[in-house]
């Protein structure tokens, strides 16, 4: 009887311990994603899992071309998966949105590779930068096409 309130005491444990640490990364370093909708096509494909890291976002080093995951400023339980395509004080022209063109500071301008079924910031204009919470770098499954989304390391400075 000792032995089984041991073995249950200690899979109680290594669950606690295996549940902080999981909450840890997740929170902190990155997670999974599942992406969902056409809207990134080809690059993204409905059902694709990819990792996600938050380094990029927390050491505010994302450059233009990113592909991050945001919440959505109209609803914030939704994430959206979007490229960054422009930074504060760029200059767009394809926003109505925006009649001087210029991104605000503190706010990033975000399009889907499919632009005829993307909603993005040529419909709800620039996002504040805090809305982004992750940066996608690598598709895991479908095995056929894993690889590298990401061009480059959180660490690494961009030449802007």
């Amino acid at each position: 009887m000792l032995f089984w309130k041991r073995l249950n005491w200690r899979l109680v444990r290594n669950f606690g311990y295996f549940y902080c640490a999981s909450y840890a990364l997740g929170r902190h370093i990155g997670e999974l994603v599942i992406c969902s909708g056409p809207s990134m096509h080809p690059t993204i494909q409905d059902g694709d899992l990819v990792i996600a890291e938050r380094l990029s976002v927390h050491l505010c080093n994302l450059r233009r071309g990113d592909i991050v995951g945001a919440l959505a400023p109209y609803d914030a339980s939704e994430m959206l998966c979007k490229r960054l395509t422009a930074k504060e004080h760029d200059v767009v022209t394809n926003c109505y949105l925006l009649p001087s063109g210029k991104i605000p500071r503190g706010h990033v301008y975000l399009e889907g590779d499919n632009t005829a079924a993307s909603t993005d910031s040529r419909v709800f204009g620039p996002i504040p930068a805090g809305l982004i919470q992750v940066r996608l770098i690598l598709r895991i499954w479908p095995l056929s096409r894993a690889g590298w989304i990401s061009t480059h390391w959180f660490w690494e400075k961009p030449n802007e």
